[in-house]
């Protein structure tokens, strides 16, 4: 599995979101480039986790995923 060269940079959010209900999830620096994330679902089961980021950049969407709950990022989870 190859980790990609990515921080996440998580963003300070109210739990109910804003006034129509979107959550700033934050953003990821990717190689130098600020991704937002759209979205993220966290799975945790018998001792092992995976969370699988959405992000987004110029009308371009990408799935990133983390075994290590945000420590290591890579695109391949096989």
């Amino acid at each position: 599995m190859k980790n990609e060269n990515a921080t996440w940079l998580p963003a300070i959010d109210e739990p109910w979101g804003d006034l129509d209900g979107n959550h700033n999830h934050g953003w990821l620096d990717l190689d130098g480039e600020i991704w937002t994330i759209t979205n993220i679902h966290n799975f945790d089961d018998l001792g092992c986790t995976l969370d699988t980021l959405t992000i987004e950049k110029d009308g371009v969407e990408k799935k990133i995923y983390s075994c290590d709950e945000g420590e290591t990022f890579t695109y391949d989870v096989y």
